[in-house]
């Protein structure tokens, strides 16, 4: 189907931003996005493909939520792990509200996960220790992200081991203070995609926010190498997150527990550097559990595995060399318990937690 170019309106000037309405890329908890074009300021520089995320401003809350998100990619731009903000239009009088980003051109780690079914530690190597640079660099620029998931890392085709973080809607902004460290402050709601929650969230009526994208890092990680999330949700209506906090009382870290809740121990085959940094990471009590510079610092991110997976190109389209071979352990034997919780896609949500499930 032949892209069906539309100009944005309301902008300066006019023919500057045009979208491809006939089909979406994506459509989230908060926006729809789509294939865009930058003409340029003059209009006469080689359009640049780009994503254009529409968003509705209905509301006042919308319009707010929208000039939030513009504010928080503008904070954070210039890293090579987070997505770039083009430019954006506001216009209430349509009730729309649009955001020009960097195409990220390899999609998402969730279908590069999902495709594959597991990733070696090697493999899954260049996504984590990037993902934990670009979360180092939110923090120093006073951010919590507070949505990290598969779906919100995208890949680039010109470099497979590349990630570009996206989706700044549920981003929290704190203030930094002299020594350059965030400042706590207590937070009470719910925000976030159900299975990359931290427990706080839902067992204390007020929390820091500092770890939570640690947590969120955890499940990525986790999931990456094994193929399944540890736990559908990290409240007490989850048995699986009930027989966590009862092994972590006693000293065994998510890793060990999570296969041997599933009586799957021998595969549990983690190094043991990776093993450290996921249980690190995945420590109910967000007092004790690492911290964004602990993540950053980790043995098991500063040290880049022998032999880190790259990929080769047919036509347009990457062959991941680390699955099935080019040096990397073979991983065709692994079967993912019948009974843990599948990888899905979920949309993120603003919540009212109801006390009772603390």
């Amino acid at each position: 189907m032949a892209p069906n170019w539309t100009p944005v309106p309301h902008t300066q000037p006019e023919s500057r931003w045009v979208v491809d309405i006939s089909r979406p890329f994506s459509e989230g908890g908060f926006g729809i996005v789509y294939r865009g074009r930058d003409k340029g300021e003059t209009g006469e520089e080689a359009p640049k493909d780009c994503a254009a995320k529409k968003l509705g401003l209905a509301t006042q809350q919308e319009i707010e939520n929208f000039q939030k998100e513009r504010a928080m990619l503008q904070r954070v731009g210039g890293h090579e792990s987070i997505i770039e903000l083009y430019g954006s239009v506001e216009a209430p009088e349509a009730a729309t509200g649009w955001l020009f980003l960097e195409m990220a051109t390899g999609g998402e780690l969730f279908d590069r996960l999902t495709d594959s079914g597991r990733l070696s530690e090697r493999a899954a190597w260049p996504f984590v220790s990037r993902l934990a640079k670009a979360v180092a660099h939110m923090f120093s620029r006073g951010l919590v992200h507070r949505d990290l998931k598969l779906e919100n890392i995208m890949l680039h085709a010109a470099d497979p081991n590349a990630v570009k973080v996206i989706d700044f809607g549920l981003a929290m902004e704190l203030e930094i203070g002299e020594d350059g460290h965030l400042i706590e402050r207590a937070v009470a709601d719910a925000a976030g995609t159900a299975a990359y929650r931290a427990p706080e969230v839902y067992h204390q009526p007020s929390y820091s926010p500092l770890k939570l994208d640690v947590w969120a890092m955890g499940i990525v990680t986790f999931s990456l190498v094994s193929g399944f999330f540890p736990v559908e949700e990290a409240k007490d209506t989850d048995r699986r997150f009930r027989k966590l906090a009862a092994d972590q009382r006693e000293g065994i870290g998510v890793c060990e527990s999570t296969f041997k809740t599933y009586k799957q121990q021998h595969l549990n085959t983690f190094s043991p550097a990776l093993k450290s940094l996921i249980d690190g990471m995945l420590t109910i009590d967000y007092t004790t559990r690492l911290s964004v510079k602990d993540v950053e610092g980790h043995p098991w991110i500063t040290n880049e595995p022998a032999g880190t997976v790259d990929a080769a190109y047919e036509g347009d389209q990457p062959v991941y060399r680390g699955v099935s071979g080019g040096g990397d352990e073979l991983l065709e034997d692994f079967q993912i318990p019948e009974d843990a919780v599948p990888l899905s896609r979920q949309k993120a949500e603003r919540l009212v937690v109801n006390m009772e499930l603390r």
